[in-house]
């Protein structure tokens, strides 16, 4: 096919090879990663994808001799093993081609995003691909995807979640179904506002998804779901108030969940940026769950306040969130990494279910879906 990558030359630079492609790019090669990447039967388990030997078995070898076409280059080492490295699967570590291909590239939003966001009747995600693409890709992009049709129960939802990666099981249980009944110290037992927030900030890993499905208000008013885009919200701080960025993403924040026979704490940034591309990995806002904490100078406890108040002035903004009624029958899916939630005071009687996926699973199907790499 014309597209295949191919091989324009090779040649040894001290124990490394240079590869130009056709496509311009020149790779280099260390001798020490072409060895440990050898595709043959004795080094690699095609049908586990693994490598057969411990890093400390693999010989610090030099290349004797190599011979390469356009499709493939053949190398002898210097214990007279053999390696042959295709044009295909060398092509594919050119570094910012690999690390561009592992980005998440959200799509920033503010204010209404119904008719951006993919809404999926139930039978089409559950038993098509095209039903699940869907879905996981509105996910990948803005947080945030609704099913509809589900059946109005528990059993239901959690048909759902499991099909979204998996019921992940906390302190609330695998799925959970809540009223105002106080189950757990917890503001969401009430029919009190909730300000926008993210989950689980107390855990080591704070929940990948959370999903939500109102079975029942009946005899009140009330309840709308508040959903904020955190990613949108850290940038817009970073733009006006640098300072503020900067503390939330470098200052461990204490967060912690108490109750009987419990006592969560972790400690960490409000904003979780990569070290090296400086793009945002992870909001994790939440006033409520915020431990009381020492601070090593004046200077360190005024940021702390004045940071996060300028954040939360974006969050509680009203132009800036997307408030809708969660009706029998449509499962709400954000991604608690990103998405900030909450809701209106409510009167009434008012039941939902939901549980949380981890991230760990809900990236995986995603991957699975060929939607990531």
């Amino acid at each position: 096919m014309a597209n295949e990558p191919s091989m324009e030359s090779a040649s040894a630079v001290g124990r490394a090879l240079d590869v130009l492609f056709a496509d311009g790019k020149s790779i280099r090669f260390e001798d020490c990663w072409l060895r440990d990447h050898c595709r043959c039967s004795s080094c690699y388990h095609s049908d586990t994808f693994q490598r057969a030997h411990h890093i400390l078995d693999i010989p610090d070898a030099t290349i004797l001799s190599f011979e390469f076409d356009k499709k493939k280059i053949d190398v002898v080492w210097s214990d007279n093993h053999t390696s042959t490295y295709t044009a295909e699967f060398l092509s594919k570590f050119d570094y910012k081609t690999w690390k561009e291909s592992r980005r998440l590239k959200p799509i920033l939003w503010h204010g209404s995003i119904h008719d951006k966001i993919s809404v999926v009747p139930v039978e089409k995600f559950l038993h098509s691909v095209e039903g699940a693409k869907h879905v996981f890709q509105s996910l990948l992009d803005y947080g945030v995807a609704l099913v509809e049709g589900v059946g109005v129960s528990l059993e239901a939802t959690e048909i759902v979640c499991k099909a979204l990666g998996g019921v992940q099981h906390t302190i609330f249980g695998g799925m959970w179904q809540f009223t105002t009944r106080a189950d757990h110290a917890d503001t969401a037992y009430t029919n009190l506002p909730l300000a926008a927030h993210n989950d689980n900030t107390y855990f080591t890993e704070a929940a990948g998804l959370q999903i939500l499905h109102c079975l029942e208000h009946k005899n009140g008013t009330g309840g709308e779901t508040i959903l904020v885009d955190g990613f949108h919200g850290a940038l817009e701080l970073k733009k006006e108030n640098p300072e503020d960025f900067k503390f939330l993403s470098s200052f461990n924040l204490e967060a912690e969940y108490i109750e009987d026979g419990h006592h969560h704490t972790y400690s960490a940034p409000v904003i979780r940026i990569d070290n090296e591309s400086q793009e945002l990995v992870q909001i994790r806002f939440n006033v409520y769950d915020r431990a009381p904490m020492a601070f090593k100078n004046s200077e360190e406890c005024r940021s702390y306040y004045r940071s996060l108040r300028n954040l939360s002035k974006y969050y509680q903004d009203p132009n800036n969130q997307w408030r809708f009624k969660l009706k029998p029958g449509t499962v709400m899916i954000m991604d608690n990494f990103r998405v900030l939630h909450g809701r209106t005071g409510f009167s009434g009687s008012r039941v939902l279910c939901g549980s949380y996926v981890a991230r760990s699973d809900w990236l995986d199907k995603a991957r699975a879906l060929g939607l990531i790499q």
